[in-house]
Order: C-alpha cells, then structure tokens, then sequence
C-alpha cells in the first residue's frame, strides 16, 4: 500500500519533468498550425509594444489610495495559496461526490499551476525586471526586480484554459475566465505589474494550459 501510494507524487513530478521539457523546447519545434506558433505572433508583438509604452502607461490610472487597496484585495484571488487551494478543491470535490470528470479537471489545473509557478519563476530570475513602484517606473530589465511576467496573471490563466478546455458547464468556464481576467487587471491597478507583464503571462499561462489539456490522456 505505501508503494503504491508513494508512486502518485512520483509520477506526478515525473510528469512535471516532461511537461517542463516540452515546454521549454517548444520554440524548436514550432509549426505554422501549432497553436503555440500562432499565439507566439501577438505575445511577441503584443509585449515589445507594451514594453515601450510601459512608463506611461503606469501613470495612465489614477493611482489612489482607493485604487491600489482594491486592486491589491482583487488581486490576492491570484496568489500562490488561493490558487491551490481551487485545483485541490476541485479534486477533493471529485473524489467526494465520484465525479471522475471534475476530479481530472482538477489534476490537470494543478498540473497545469504548477508548470506555470515553475515557468514564471525562471523567467523572472533571467529578465530581473525592476516593478512600477521601482525607479521612477522605468521598468529596466537586468536589474534585480522581478516583474516580468505576471505570476498571477500566467498562473490564473494557466488553470482558466484547462477548465475552458474541460466538460465543465459553460457559466464555470465563463466565470473562470473573467476572475483570470480581474486578477490580471488587478495587478496594474495595484501598481505590481506593467500592462507588458500582464499581457505575456496571460498569454504563456494560457499556452501552458492549452498544452496541458491536450496531454490530458497522459496525466498521472
């Protein structure tokens, strides 16, 4: 019994390995019908625009007092802790109720969660972006910061694509969507994040949760 329960984590890390390979050497691989490649155009775009109206675009909100405490409590629907604490949710309701279809929904949103914590991390320890609060606003990469992407954003929109991918109802689906959305938008107002951050986690995010969807047959 001990084996068999020791196995589960086992392969769920090994799982994890895999993805995190795939992921990472998913631009060598790149096809003009994969969605990874038709997502790579306007993440590309998207981000090198943002980024050079990033300064102003911090100042485009009001910036109160009101706005930023707001933003901030949003945002906290985002964090690490509140996020596993939906895909566990989802699983433990699954396992409850012998739903085997809301229990896989959560699998895969915490397989999907943790690829993108993983992928997030890297990324902000290679670009060390400086934070809209840092500075002046000018967001410089390479200087120690850690603002590039959105963890809540990539995160969020990680496990809102596997849902949107899953049988779950369609009012589920939509509502993931718009928090993924809320939270992302959050991040702004609160002054954490560049428009630039938001949009490329939301978009690898969204990525990862596709990739993960389509690998649901091989998921531990």
């Amino acid at each position: 019994t001990t084996g068999v329960k020791d196995s589960a984590p086992k392969r769920f890390c090994q799982t994890i390995w895999s993805d995190q390979k795939a992921i990472w050497t998913s631009p060598i691989h790149m096809n003009s019908g994969r969605a990874e490649t038709i997502a790579a155009i306007p993440l590309i775009a998207g981000t090198a625009a943002l980024i050079a109206t990033d300064k102003d675009a911090a100042q485009w909100l009001p910036n109160t007092r009101d706005q930023v405490k707001w933003s901030q409590r949003v945002s906290h629907i985002g964090a690490i802790y509140t996020l596993g604490g939906v895909v566990g949710g989802l699983m433990l309701v699954g396992k409850k109720k012998d739903e085997p279809e809301i229990f896989t929904t959560g699998r895969l949103s915490a397989r999907a969660f943790v690829n993108a914590v993983i992928v997030n991390y890297s990324l902000k320890y290679v670009t060390a972006r400086e934070r809209p609060i840092d500075n002046d606003g000018q967001g410089r990469f390479w200087k120690g910061g850690d603002s590039f992407p959105s963890g809540h954003s990539m995160e969020s929109w990680a496990i809102a694509m596997v849902i949107a991918r899953s049988k779950s109802p369609k009012w589920f689906k939509i509502a993931t969507c718009a928090v993924a959305t809320a939270v992302s938008l959050s991040r702004w107002g609160a002054q954490k994040h560049f428009p630039s951050d938001i949009l490329a986690g939301g978009i690898m995010g969204g990525l990862i949760g596709n990739f993960v969807a389509n690998k649901r047959d091989s998921s531990p």
